[in-house]
C-alpha cells in the first residue's frame, strides 16, 4: 500500500512539474503581448479611479496634487468634487465596476493558461521597460468584484503552492478576497506590524 501511495505521489508531482514547465514556456513565448495587455488593464484601472478623484486624466496634475502638503491637498481635493455625484456614480458603474469584472475574468484566463503573471515571472522573460514603474498585475485581482472571490481564493492558493506568487502577495490578495474586514490574512502570510516615525504600519517581510 505504501509503495502504491508513493507511486501516486510521484506521478502527481511529476505531472505538476511538467504542467508548470509548460506554462512557463507559453509565458516566455507570448510575454510581449501578454504584458502589453496587462499594462493596458492596469493603466485603465488607475486612470479611471484617478479621474473620479482629480477630474482629469493628466497624470502630471494628479501627481502634483498628491505631492501637496496634507492640509493643502485636502482643500484641493474638496474643490475637485463633482457638483452632482450622478456622473461619479455612472463612471463607477459603467467604466470602473464593469471593467473590473471583465479584467478579472481575463486575468483568470491568463492565469489558468500561463500561471499568474507576477513580476518575478514576467521579469524572467520581458526585456522592455514597463510604461508605469509601479505596474503589477496583482492590482487587477485586488479590485475583483465579490462574485469572483471564492474562485480566486482557490486559484491563488494553487498559484502560491506552485511558486508563481510569494507568500506576501498571496496574503495581500487573500485580504481582499476575505472582504478586507481583518488584516489577519496578511499577518498570517508574511506581513508584520512595525514602528516607523512613531506610527505602527504593516510591512511586507518578503524579499
Amino acid at each position: 500500500m505504501k509503495k502504491v501511495n508513493l507511486i501516486l505521489i510521484l506521478f502527481f508531482v511529476s505531472n505538476t512539474i511538467f504542467a508548470q514547465a509548460e506554462k512557463d514556456s507559453l509565458l516566455k513565448r507570448d510575454i510581449n503581448p501578454i504584458v502589453d495587455e496587462l499594462q493596458f488593464m492596469y493603466e485603465y484601472d488607475q486612470a479611471m479611479r484617478k479621474y473620479v478623484l482629480y477630474k482629469t486624466f493628466d497624470t502630471y496634475i494628479a501627481d502634483s496634487i498628491q505631492s501637496l502638503p496634507d492640509s493643502l491637498m485636502r482643500v484641493t481635493m474638496k474643490s475637485l468634487k463633482f457638483d452632482n455625484d450622478t456622473l461619479a456614480k455612472m463612471i463607477w458603474r459603467s467604466y470602473i465596476n464593469e471593467k473590473d469584472a471583465k479584467h478579472t475574468e481575463r486575468l483568470i484566463e491568463i492565469t489558468k493558461k500561463y500561471g499568474f503573471p507576477s513580476l518575478s515571472r514576467i521579469n524572467r522573460y520581458y526585456e522592455k521597460e514597463f510604461r508605469d514603474p509601479d505596474f503589477h498585475a496583482n492590482l487587477i485581482f485586488i479590485h475583483a468584484p465579490p462574485k469572483y472571490w471564492e474562485e480566486l481564493t482557490t486559484l491563488m492558493k494553487e498559484e502560491y503552492e506552485l511558486g508563481n506568487i510569494n507568500k506576501c502577495i498571496y496574503g495581500y490578495l487573500l485580504w481582499h478576497f476575505k472582504g478586507r474586514k481583518s488584516m489577519q490574512p496578511m499577518l498570517d502570510n508574511g506581513w508584520e506590524f512595525v514602528e516607523k516615525d512613531g506610527r505602527r504600519i504593516l510591512k511586507s517581510m518578503c524579499e
